[in-house]
């Protein structure tokens, strides 16, 4: 049986986070970890199709709580938030990694912002805010710190309170440049993107949503662009049809995970771009290729 490809070069220097080496076993969780992170580093390049072929490679017990949060993480991006929670839920039960343990938690309380369920989303919140409060500090710790100041943030405005900042990144006006939290240190440029879409939709900063835009991997090109055509008229340079154009072209160039197309087309993201390019659905679709930022709720797809 043929393995599916390993990502560019580029893109693990990219979108593997500095503390792991895949060329160095004993900095592994285990050897059957290499796998995993392939299938993440696709996802990130928006290949559903061939994360799942990676993960699907791995049958040690101990890192299926890790691959479940991971294919979870794909479906939320997606929209199907039930179907990520029907598969975490199993593997937080199954979760003895406390890291694991806490970013399913993370990820459940994403989950339940985009079901709208504000009560099981306050109480996730909760959780995981203690479960990851609870982790020694470490690379692994700080990157699901990034993760649930963006999942406060959804739901806050799920809740309809002020939406918090101060775990964002933010325009530093003397230096000219964005500026991450500390954590940031230890993310990707999947982390970097993913903060500064969430900085510029937060505190309405097209700078900040300009410099995501300039780094964002595929897997999330598509909100980037929606957060920029939804900007008030006084704060963008791009006219809102351009960057619904552009969004509509980076939602069309994901290739899914297999089976679930149509559950992907009728989600209101999809709805919204029923993407008519090549590697798309027609308009009556609105599933990605097979081969918003009205909110930051709408936008984030936390996880």
């Amino acid at each position: 049986m043929e393995l599916p490809p390993i990502p560019p070069s580029d893109a693990l220097a990219d979108l593997l986070p500095g503390d792991v080496d895949l060329d160095d076993a004993g900095r592994l969780r285990h050897e059957a970890a290499r796998p995993v992170w392939y299938g993440m580093v696709w996802s990130r390049l928006g290949r559903g199709d061939l994360a799942w072929a990676h993960w699907d490679r791995v049958h040690l017990p101990e890192l299926q709580p890790w691959i479940g949060a991971e294919r979870g993480r794909v479906l939320r991006e997606l929209g199907l938030h039930a179907r990520a929670e029907a598969l975490e839920w199993p593997a937080l039960l199954d979760a003895v990694d406390p890291v694991d343990a806490a970013m399913l938690r993370v990820s459940l309380a994403a989950d339940a912002v985009g079901l709208g369920d504000l009560d099981r989303a306050r109480r996730r919140l909760a959780a995981a805010t203690e479960a990851v409060a609870a982790l020694p500090d470490s690379p692994r710790a700080a990157r699901q710190r990034l993760r649930l100041a963006w999942v406060d943030v959804e739901v806050a405005a799920l809740e309809g309170r002020p939406l918090p900042t101060d775990r964002l990144p933010y325009f530093d006006e003397a230096s000219g440049e964005p500026q991450q939290p500390h954590d940031a240190l230890h993310g990707t440029r999947f982390h970097h993107a993913k903060g500064l879409l969430f900085g510029g939709v937060v505190r309405g900063d097209r700078r900040l949503l300009d410099a995501a835009a300039a780094i964002a991997p595929p897997v999330i090109a598509w909100a980037v662009h929606l957060a920029r055509a939804d900007l008030p008229a006084t704060s963008r340079d791009a006219e809102p049809a351009d960057e619904e154009a552009a969004a509509r072209a980076a939602w069309a160039a994901l290739v899914l995970p297999p089976g679930v197309d149509g559950e992907v087309a009728s989600t209101p993201v999809a709805r919204r771009l029923h993407p008519a390019v090549p590697g798309g659905a027609d308009a009556t679709g609105g599933a990605p290729g097979t081969g918003s930022a009205d909110s930051a709720r709408q936008t984030g797809r936390s996880g």
